[in-house]
């Protein structure tokens, strides 16, 4: 058999030992022997500097397909492969609550507004329902058809019907059900963040609000307004489907939604940041970055009305009044936009919403209802709602 080979710093050691073996039987001495001592010291010194520097190769490899490994999942993340980011934990935000979206729409919106909404944030719903009147065949759509005249007066008895239909169809399903225009753009990572600080189990309402009319007020519709799977649950079975407990009609659809979850016990929770802006916004974000408000807009809203740079938080969930050219606007600055070396890391948005319980109101000093703030438009609201 042959003998096992030997590395270069091993026979070097070999041949060391044997050197130092001859010289100590022919030159006897203590220099001799500390000489053999120090060149073997120093050969050991040399294999383990070369084992370190392949434990280094071998670690600076791995790094490097590890980095490699990385970037491919990073593009693996997106949906389109050109836009380099990774939205591994916006992907984990979205996989952990389930909501269901219901928009209301119109049949003149089918070719108009609703393209809009289903190639932008409607596509991040866990599912997503359009409610309108129509006679037009299947489009392709989840249509919920109401055999309920299209107008502001009618959009209570929709809303009801909207919900009925959802507890009856979609209860356990669903975590939280979402209720939005066909002109409100939400950011659903920002709204599954939020939502994450509250228990579906529990009577959760949540959105934009507004003081008027009801002991703790009213969210805004155009905003959007979210409701727990309990809130759904108790809004239905203690509230529509008992007499004298919730209105079946009205002008204001908000107002009764809010109205009826209150008669039923369930609380409006809180939406601000930490640094005292809203998340759900009542207007479009020109109209709130510009400051191009209704004068009447303080009245109105339960918490300071805040303009420019502070209007909106950072974790902005919602705008209204957006019409088709700037809701792809939004989605292609907020999706395929970056600004290189500018991270924000989950740790920054510890303890960052305000949770809890929005305390109820002084008694109101009039109940008289008038049109919403809402419906107080800016001008630049009332030329795209003129668009609709």
């Amino acid at each position: 058999m042959g003998q096992p080979s030997l590395t270069a710093p091993s026979r070097q050691s070999a041949v060391c030992v044997c050197c130092c073996r001859i010289r100590l039987q022919d030159v006897p001495g203590r220099m001799y022997r500390g000489y053999c001592f120090l060149v073997l010291g120093c050969l050991l010194m040399l294999q383990f500097i070369l084992w370190m520097g392949g434990t280094y190769t071998d670690t600076r490899s791995q790094a490097v397909e590890g980095s490699r490994t990385r970037v491919d999942t990073v593009m693996r993340d997106t949906l389109d492969s050109s836009v380099l980011i990774d939205d591994s934990v916006a992907m984990d935000t979205l996989s952990k609550l389930k909501i269901f979206c219901w928009i209301t729409t119109k049949e003149t919106e089918v070719n108009k507004k609703i393209p809009a909404v289903n190639e932008t944030w409607a596509k991040r719903c866990d599912h997503r329902m359009f409610v309108m009147t129509t006679n037009k065949p299947n489009t392709g759509l989840d249509i919920l058809n109401l055999n309920i005249k299209d107008g502001r007066q009618h959009l209570t008895e929709k809303s009801i019907a909207s919900l009925k239909h959802i507890y009856k169809h979609h209860l356990d399903k669903y975590d939280w059900f979402l209720k939005a225009d066909d002109d409100t753009f939400v950011v659903m990572e920002n709204l599954k963040f939020l939502l994450s600080h509250y228990d579906p189990t529990e009577g959760v309402y949540v959105g934009h609000l507004f003081k008027k009319y009801t002991k703790w007020g009213y969210m805004s519709g155009g905003a959007g307004y979210v409701i727990s799977r309990q809130a759904l649950r108790l809004l239905v079975e203690q509230g529509y489907n008992k007499n004298d407990t919730c209105a079946k009609s009205g002008t204001d659809e908000d107002v009764e939604v809010a109205s009826c979850l209150h008669n039923v016990g369930v609380p409006v929770h809180n939406t601000l940041d930490r640094f005292g802006r809203e998340s759900f916004h009542a207007f479009s974000a020109g109209d709130h970055i510009m400051g191009s408000l209704p004068k009447a807009i303080q009245k109105w809203d339960r918490h300071e009305t805040k303009k420019g740079k502070e209007c909106c938080s950072q974790l902005t969930i919602s705008f209204h009044y957006v019409d088709p050219k700037q809701m792809r606007t939004l989605e292609f600055l907020l999706y395929r936009i970056s600004v290189y070396g500018r991270k924000s890391e989950p740790r920054l948005f510890h303890n960052f919403f305000q949770i809890g319980v929005v305390p109820s109101l002084p008694p109101p000093t009039t109940t008289t209802r008038k049109p919403g703030a809402e419906k107080q438009t800016s001008k630049h609201a009332k030329k795209v709602a003129k668009q609709g």
